[in-house]
């Protein structure tokens, strides 16, 4: 699970619960190394922790602050697009080697999974790498209809996809704001 405390901590719960309650797995919990806090917590349920060294968030004004070789070994200014790119390659190496720790050599897969949230969608490649099944959690709510704004958004943005999707024949996709709909 990767994002900020609101993001990981609903997943780390449900790592706890679920090791709780089907005590035949043996369950990782792969997140920031920023959200250590949690490793004493998912001990007590036998959940292991595993770091990973990305930041949960970043702004240009953090990448002062960061520790990643690759980047500090890069002298002279880079752009906050380049040092962003360097640091994702960074955190996609490590996403790797931690579920490549996790699973080894092991052919008893099978029966294993990988559980991520919307910001670790890394974990579907790695679950497709290792030939496991792959699940997404999001254990909080989400709103039920788009923002009133992104029909208009979408329209400026894609103006020959939003044509195309208008223009679609029945039963495909479409889009409808609110203001379209009748019900």
């Amino acid at each position: 699970a990767f994002g900020t405390h609101g993001d990981v901590f609903p997943i780390a719960a449900l790592a706890a619960a679920f090791a709780n309650d089907q005590q035949q797995y043996t369950v990782v919990f792969i997140t920031h190394s920023a959200h250590q806090s949690l490793s004493t917590h998912l001990a007590v349920s036998k959940v292991r922790y595993m770091p990973v060294a990305s930041p949960p968030a970043l702004a240009s004004e953090q990448l002062d602050n960061i520790s990643y070789d690759s980047v500090q070994s890069n002298a002279g200014p880079e752009s906050f697009s380049r040092r962003k790119e360097i640091i994702q390659t960074e955190h996609r190496k490590a996403c790797l080697a931690s579920v490549e720790e996790v699973f080894g050599n092991d052919p008893s897969i099978h029966s294993d999974f990988i559980v991520i949230n919307f910001f670790a969608l890394e974990g579907c490649h790695l679950a497709e790498l290792f030939q496991v099944k792959c699940i997404i959690a999001a254990p909080y709510f989400l709103p039920y209809s788009a923002p009133s704004s992104f029909e208009r958004q979408f329209k400026q943005s894609f103006p020959l996809l939003y044509k195309y999707f208008q223009e679609a024949p029945p039963n495909t996709v479409q889009i409808r704001s609110s203001s379209h709909d009748d019900a």
